[in-house]
């Protein structure tokens, strides 16, 4: 039999959230018996990053197009593309389809085929808000501002995204888009796109760890996970618990970077004096989950985003302890039947009644987390079902994946 070659497309090799999950899909690929994995991404090519190089890369797609030449693959798995290889991709992926015959698969790490601001997001008066997928398809967005930096960015935003999408159908350029949450698989079929299948991102920590269980303890420490920026709620959530007193809150711990980190060093200087608002910086991920479980009683996701899929509850669950989570978007539904979510609003009452809950889900030694559906083995094997490649998971055999790659017909556009 024929070895299966797939190529697996992202803007960064290193940067966020979407590229470990980017990372992980080849890694898990590559184990697949019969699969040769190739990854495309910006440690590929030299370019400058430039708002015209965003909007159309035409480096990036030639690169790409010398790469599928050479690599011939029957599979395309392509994660983030629009912050910097840019829609310009597109055109060589659908340019190349008949020669080659490959299918092309998306995951979705945000709202980009939906919305003008892929956090869904849009600003009223400065103010950041989640836009409700009701309002998706309706006027009403029009009137909205995805951005906050002035009318003439907001028209030449708007203009760009609908020039796109006549011109390329970007949801249909693939044969399945990949929605890590049922709350994305809605926002994509709310804006008219169907060809969606759910798919949890797999959990970078591999196996389950002991429950942190902690018996009449009246204040907990808090861990924050991941980059330091607006959209994530840090700032928020540090006003919210200085709102109550830090009642029931023995220290927040920052594990991160990001363009905020100063701005909130500085306003809240007394607390980091005291040490209720600690920055560990980041760490590799090796270092990263051993440090939170010595530090941290919970995590908390208070992010004023839709967010998509916030891998950090699952690393959480793995990890044996309870995350705090911000009640909106993706969030909202993200995970639930794991069982160790605790929603609050922003508001401090509502986060009062959130710790309180907190202490009684820690004391509960008989709690269990349903992390089945995260596992990476779980993801590899539904991935190859997903991409028709009938693989098995190395060493084990597992009959029965799907079709062979070798039969690739397009689904109808």
């Amino acid at each position: 039999m024929r070895r299966c070659r797939v190529l697996v497309i992202n803007d960064f090799a290193q940067k966020g959230g979407a590229e470990i999950v980017y990372q992980q899909s080849a890694d898990l690929l590559g184990t697949l018996s019969g699969v040769d994995v190739e990854r495309f991404d910006d440690s590929k090519f030299s370019a400058r990053s430039t708002m015209l190089s965003r909007s159309w890369n035409v480096v990036a797609a030639r690169e790409l197009e010398k790469t599928i030449l050479r690599f011939r693959p029957h599979r395309l798995m392509v994660h983030n593309y629009h912050n910097l290889l840019s829609p310009s991709i597109l055109s060589v992926i659908v340019r190349h389809q008949r020669d080659f015959g490959y299918r092309a698969y998306h995951t979705c790490h945000d709202y980009h085929l939906v919305y003008y601001n892929p956090s869904l997001q849009y600003f009223d008066h400065g103010r950041p808000l989640i836009l409700p997928l009701d309002a998706l398809r309706t006027a009403a967005v029009f009137k909205l501002r995805p951005t906050p930096k002035g009318i003439v960015h907001d028209l030449m935003t708007k203009t760009y995204w609908h020039a796109i999408r006549m011109a390329y159908q970007p949801a249909r350029v693939f044969d399945r888009i990949l929605c890590p949450s049922d709350f994305m698989q809605e926002a994509l079929r709310r804006a008219g796109i169907d060809n969606t299948v759910i798919l949890h991102n797999p959990s970078a920590v591999p196996t389950a760890q002991p429950l942190v269980s902690v018996r009449g303890k009246e204040r907990f420490n808090l861990a924050f996970v991941g980059r330091i920026s607006p959209e994530k709620g840090l700032a928020q959530f540090v006003e919210l618990a200085h709102a109550t007193g830090f009642e029931r809150i023995e220290s927040i711990g920052v594990y991160g970077e990001g363009p905020d980190r100063t701005a909130i060093e500085q306003r809240y200087a007394p607390l980091v004096a005291s040490r209720k608002l600690v920055f560990f910086g980041s760490l590799p991920q090796a270092q990263l989950f051993p440090a939170m479980r010595r530090f941290a009683d919970a995590v908390v996701v208070p992010s004023v985003a839709a967010e998509n899929a916030p891998l950090v509850i699952i690393e959480a669950a793995m990890l044996g302890m309870p995350a705090l989570v911000h009640n909106g978007g993706s969030m909202a539904t993200t995970a639930d039947s794991v069982g160790n979510k605790i929603k609050f609003h922003a508001d401090p009452t509502s986060l009062r009644r959130a710790l309180g809950e907190l202490a009684i889900h820690l004391s509960n030694a008989e709690r269990r987390y349903d992390v089945d559906e995260y596992l990476p083995e779980h993801y590899a094997r539904r991935l190859a079902e997903i991409m028709h490649i009938r693989a098995s998971l190395a060493p084990a055999t597992r009959p029965g994946l799907a079709a062979p790659f070798a039969d690739n017909p397009r689904h109808a556009r």
